[in-house]
């Protein structure tokens, strides 16, 4: 009888255990959507500066690029690389641009048919559309973690800092140690937007590549 009531006793504690976890974790994940409900409920449009660095998976920077960016709800964008190489990424919302300036070339394709997830795509896009997509849980203090739910994307976290209601920086990371972290500087809340900064017009000569 007495290892019957060790049982379970070991049993419920089990139990209680897991709910606490599981308590523990869905809090967890009601304060990260919060914090990005914060975000996307003050910040309709948002535009300043950025750094983008590339690391390998010894941590040793390989790449560095930076340029100036514009958002503005849903799904419209305009990132600028302007060091070491000039390109422009460009979104109406509908359609997505990408022109390689050295190359004098110009791919555009349907926004939906771009696969994954960028720092554009995720300042630009909405609530419900993350949760869809992303795994949200907190951090370490002030960022949240987002990981895809669709294996075939090439990347497995996003970290997202904030500074107050606002990311000011982005780490993805692909799972095989090398990293992507996007420093946002000079950070310019909803500011007036003329809607031609979201539309893209390639210029003459360039080749335009049409992708599916």
């Amino acid at each position: 009888m007495r290892k019957l009531i060790d049982c379970l006793v070991k049993g419920l504690c089990l139990v209680l255990l897991a709910s606490a976890v599981s308590f523990a974790f869905a809090a967890n994940n009601s304060a990260a959507v919060d914090r990005l409900e914060r975000y996307f409920s003050a910040v309709e449009r948002l535009a300043g500066d950025f750094e983008q660095i590339t690391l390998d998976e010894q941590g040793v920077v390989v790449e560095r690029a930076s340029g100036a960016f514009a958002v503005a709800r849903p799904q419209r964008f305009n990132w600028h690389y302007q060091r070491p190489w000039e390109q422009w990424i460009v979104s109406d919302g509908e359609q997505l641009w990408v022109h390689d300036v050295d190359l004098d070339q110009v791919v555009v394709r349907p926004l939906d048919d771009a696969l994954g997830v960028g720092a554009a795509q995720l300042l630009s896009g909405n609530l419900a559309q993350l949760q869809r997509d992303f795994t949200i849980e907190m951090g370490s203090q002030d960022t949240v973690l987002l990981r895809p739910t669709d294996p075939a994307w090439s990347f497995q976290t996003i970290t997202v800092h904030f500074d107050g209601n606002v990311p000011d920086q982005l780490r993805i990371e692909d799972g095989m140690g090398q990293q992507i972290q996007v420093n946002l500087d000079n950070l310019q809340r909803n500011p007036t937007l003329d809607p031609a900064r979201f539309e893209f017009e390639p210029p003459v000569g360039v080749d335009v590549i049409r992708g599916s």
